[in-house]
């Protein structure tokens, strides 16, 4: 196996953290250009694609959670192919365009339609300053320290997410955790992570991937997105078979694919805690393995998983879900290692899709 199979992917994943201040930083300076688009707004819609469309689901339910503003996660396709059904009468919203190169066709053509058809606001959220996105956004926040040699996205991804956040608390919040309170949790990420994200990469390596031909990861709440991205990047790397699913969805016929070679990873909520630790048990009861991914662990919990990572960050649910991206990551790197792929140049994949 090649030294330097994945060398530009391992050291973005591994660095990630330190991009972190200065996202924070660029979100806040930009909170007088982008306030304003939120502004009696009937509904945010999250646009984009791969990667960036499952963001787009984690990134809807934080900002419906925090700022009570009614928002959706929508591929750029069916934005272009079906408004209608997308906007469905709304009178005043908000696009924002999640896109790492800010090049990528469906994004373009669906930003322009937007343009063309509504007087909807829009806002990017990408790498790319120049890009022909970000030019046709009403606003930008572009992140160019994140730009990636890698095809497959990480840090980029944790970025951006992190970008969404930050707006949302700076929207202040509904609920039971201040605007104020939820900005302070996020602005300890770059340190959290530096600590954590290290620790993770030897916790993962010592994983015998290789005994695994299918994995499936389960979120519930603000981690159903990331369980969809975590889907995504073990197909993307690895080239195995992966899916998704909401937590307690599992139970609903997915739960047929068990056996000794399919390896479950679960992002375990504080919300849905004590269900989801009855699904792990009856994971093992039909023959699959567990990867339980959770804040921290009583020792029942620890006895029933097995594979364990504890996070240990102190923070609540919906500030933490940047921390758990790298898990997956590393997950599906040293899965594709194992097979001796090298992730730096994925199969069929492209830095973005041009058609």
């Amino acid at each position: 196996m090649g030294k330097n199979k994945g060398k530009y992917t391992i050291n973005e994943i591994l660095t990630q953290h330190e991009l972190w201040t200065s996202v924070i930083t660029s979100v806040e300076s930009k909170r007088d250009e982008v306030l304003p688009l939120f502004k009696d707004i009937e509904r945010v819609i999250f646009t984009g694609c791969g990667s960036n469309y499952y963001m787009s689901l984690g990134a809807a339910i934080h900002f419906r959670f925090l700022t009570g503003i009614p928002s959706s996660g929508i591929p750029a396709s069916e934005l272009l192919l079906y408004p209608r059904a997308v906007f469905g009468g709304v009178e005043k919203a908000l696009v924002v365009s999640l896109c790492r190169s800010g090049e990528t066709t469906e994004v373009v053509k669906a930003i322009n339609l937007v343009r063309k058809s509504t007087n909807f606001d829009t806002l990017y959220i990408g790498c790319y300053h120049q890009s022909t996105v970000a030019q046709l956004c009403t606003c930008k926040i572009a992140l160019t320290e994140a730009q990636e040699k890698s095809i497959v996205t990480t840090k980029s991804h944790t970025a951006m997410f992190l970008a969404v956040q930050m707006i949302a608390g700076m929207l202040h919040t509904e609920g039971n955790i201040t605007g104020s309170a939820y900005l302070k949790e996020l602005k300890s990420l770059p340190e959290i992570g530096k600590r954590i994200i290290g620790n993770l990469r030897e916790r993962v390596k010592g994983m015998p991937l290789e005994r695994y031909k299918q994995f499936v990861f389960l979120g519930s709440g603000p981690f159903y997105g990331i369980a969809c991205e975590s889907m995504l990047k073990m197909k993307e790397m690895a080239i195995v078979p992966s899916d998704s699913f909401h937590s307690l969805e599992f139970r609903h016929g997915p739960k047929s694919m068990l056996g000794e070679d399919v390896l479950v990873s679960i992002f375990l909520s504080d919300t849905a805690r004590e269900c989801e630790e009855v699904l792990i048990s009856e994971i093992k009861q039909l023959g699959g393995s567990v990867i339980v991914v959770c804040e921290k662990a009583d020792s029942s919990l620890a006895e029933s998983s097995d594979y364990l990572i504890e996070i240990e960050s102190n923070l609540g649910e919906f500030s933490r879900s940047v921390i758990l991206l790298p898990v997956s990551q590393l997950l599906a790197f040293y899965k594709a290692l194992s097979k001796n792929i090298d992730v730096d140049s994925p199969r069929n994949l492209t830095y973005y899709v041009s058609l």
